[in-house]
C-alpha cells in the first residue's frame, strides 16, 4: 500500500420547461480534458508514488502535502479517485524534478465523515499540523471542513479541497481554496433538469448534514421558482434524517404518501439503504435523481436504476485520464482498481499541481510564503495587487499558459508567471476562492446500474 492511501403547483406552462431545456442545451458543452502530456500517458508504466517525509523533513525542507481524504465513512466510495488524482500528480511532480529542487513528500490521513469528527477528523487534522505540512488536500465532506477549518486557519496552513461544495465555504478563510463549483451551481443544473423532464411534485430525501441540506435548499429554490413544489423534505419541514439512520421504510412511506412524481435522493452512503426501500415500495427509478455525493455504480440488488439521473460537479474525465489514474492506483495500491467512478479525481489532480506550482513561484514550501500565489496560478491576474504579490514578471506582460507541472516549472525557472490550465477546465479562482466558472455533468444510469455521462454544463457561479 502506498503512503497516500489507507464526499402542489404545476409548472407555469410548457414555455417554462422549454426555457429550462434551452438553458441546459445552451450551456452544455464537451470540455476538452485529456491525459496530461507530461505524464506517463494511458499506455505507459505507472510512476512510483511519492514517499512519506524522512526524519527531519517538513515544510522547512520539502514540499509536504497532507492528504485529508475519506478512507472510511459516508464518502469512502469517493476516496480512491481522489487518492489516485493526488497520487498521480505528485508522481509527475517528482518526475519533473520535485518542488523547489527537492522531492515532494506526502502524509496521508483519513478525514472520515461528519459523524466521526472527534474520533477521526479532528485528531488527524492535528497530526498534519504537527507534522508541519506545506498544504492540506481535503476534506471531501463540507461538514468535516467546516469543523476543522478554524484549527487549520489558526495554524496558518493552506487547505485546498477537491470536493467541498457547500456555499457556506465561499470566502471562509484566506487559507482555504477549492476547485469544484459550489452547491448553488449544481442545484441550478439538477433543478432545471427535473423541471425540464416535466416533474411538478418532488420529494427530497435529505440527510441532516451541512452539504446535503445546503444542496437541498439550492435545488428547492430552482424548483419553486419554476412553478414546481416540494412535497416532502423541503426547507423548514424538519423531515431530514440522521446520518446514523438505518430504517428507511417509514421515511420512504411518508415521502410517497405526498404523491410525488419524482424523488431526489439527497444523501451519501445511506443511499444503499434508501434504494431497496424505494424498490420495495414500487417506486419507478426512472423518476429518481442523484447528487454528486451518491453518484456511483450500484449492485443490482438495490433495484433497477436504469433511467435514473444525477449530477456531479466537474467534467467526466476522458478514458485516457481514467486509465492513467487506474494504472497509478493499481501499481501503488496493491493491485486495487478504481471501481466507483472518477468523481473529483480531476479536481484532486489539479489542486495538487496548483499548490506545487505556487510553492515553486514563491521559492518556498512555507504556506505563509506561497498562499498569495495560488490565485494567480489559476489565472486571476488581478490577484497580483489584491494579494500583495511581487511577481517575477510584471502583470502587463500577461501570464504564461501551461498544461502540465513540468511545463509550469520550466516557465517559472525562465522567469515567467504561469497560469495553469488543468484537466478540470475551471475558470480562475475568484475573491471567494471558488472557481469563477466550472462544470456540472449530467449522468443517466444504464441497465447495469452505472451512471453514464450525458452532457456537461459550464456555468459561472
Amino acid at each position: 500500500m502506498s503512503t497516500l492511501s489507507s464526499r402542489g403547483k404545476a409548472v407555469a406552462g410548457a414555455a417554462g420547461a422549454v426555457a429550462l431545456a434551452l438553458f441546459l442545451a445552451a450551456c452544455s458543452s464537451s470540455p476538452s480534458s485529456s491525459s496530461p502530456s507530461g505524464s506517463t500517458g494511458a499506455a505507459g508504466a505507472a510512476l512510483p508514488a511519492a514517499s512519506a517525509p524522512a526524519a527531519g523533513e517538513d515544510s522547512s525542507t520539502n514540499f509536504v502535502l497532507g492528504t485529508f481524504l475519506p478512507l472510511t465513512g459516508q464518502l469512502a466510495s469517493l476516496g480512491p479517485a481522489a487518492v489516485a488524482g493526488a497520487g498521480e500528480a505528485l508522481s509527475e511532480i517528482n518526475a519533473a524534478g520535485g518542488v523547489n529542487g527537492k522531492p515532494a513528500r506526502v502524509i496521508s490521513v483519513d478525514s472520515g465523515d461528519a459523524t466521526a469528527l472527534q474520533t477521526i477528523a479532528e485528531p488527524n487534522i492535528k497530526k498534519l499540523i504537527s507534522s508541519k505540512v506545506s498544504a492540506i488536500l481535503g476534506a471531501e465532506s463540507s461538514g468535516v471542513t467546516l469543523d476543522v477549518l478554524p484549527t487549520v486557519d489558526a495554524a496558518g496552513i493552506v487547505m485546498f479541497s477537491p470536493a467541498n461544495t457547500s456555499d457556506a465555504l465561499t470566502g471562509a478563510s484566506k487559507w482555504y481554496f477549492r476547485d469544484p463549483v459550489p452547491n448553488s451551481v449544481e442545484g441550478n443544473v439538477l433543478g432545471a433538469q427535473i423541471v425540464a423532464d416535466g416533474h411538478t411534485k418532488i420529494a427530497i430525501l435529505t440527510a441532516s448534514e451541512a452539504y446535503t441540506t445546503n444542496l437541498r435548499d439550492a435545488i428547492q429554490k430552482v424548483l419553486e421558482s419554476n412553478g414546481a413544489s416540494v412535497t416532502y423534505g423541503g426547507t423548514g419541514k424538519n423531515q431530514e434524517f440522521s446520518q446514523t439512520e438505518t430504517n428507511f421504510a417509514p421515511i420512504v412511506s411518508a415521502a410517497l404518501a405526498t404523491k410525488p412524481d419524482a424523488i431526489v435522493i439527497d444523501a451519501e452512503a445511506q443511499t444503499t439503504q434508501i434504494l431497496p426501500a424505494l424498490a420495495s415500495a414500487g417506486f419507478a427509478f426512472k423518476n429518481a435523481y442523484f447528487i454528486d455525493g451518491n453518484l456511483s455504480s450500484y449492485d443490482k440488488t438495490v433495484g433497477n436504476l436504469a433511467g435514473a439521473q444525477g449530477t456531479a460537479q466537474g467534467i467526466n474525465p476522458t478514458s485516457d485520464f481514467q486509465t492513467l489514474l487506474n494504472n497509478w492506483y493499481k501499481a501503488n495500491e496493491n493491485g486495487a482498481t478504481i471501481d466507483k467512478g472518477f468523481v473529483y479525481a480531476p479536481e484532486s489532480y489539479d489542486a495538487t499541481i496548483i499548490l506545487a506550482l505556487a510553492a515553486d513561484e514563491a521559492g518556498s514550501n512555507n504556506p505563509a510564503d506561497f498562499v498569495k500565489y495560488i490565485l494567480p496560478i489559476t489565472g486571476a491576474q488581478d490577484a497580483f495587487t489584491k494579494n500583495g504579490v511581487t511577481p517575477t514578471v510584471t502583470p502587463a506582460t500577461g501570464l504564461t499558459d501551461v498544461k502540465t507541472y513540468a511545463d509550469g516549472l520550466a516557465a517559472i525557472k525562465a522567469g515567467k508567471q504561469v497560469h495553469y490550465i488543468g484537466v478540470t477546465g475551471i475558470g480562475p479562482l475568484n475573491s471567494g476562492h471558488d472557481p469563477s466558472s466550472g462544470y456540472v455533468t449530467l449522468y443517466k444510469f444504464d441497465s447495469t446500474n452505472t451512471p453514464q455521462p450525458v452532457t456537461s454544463v459550464n456555468s459561472a457561479k
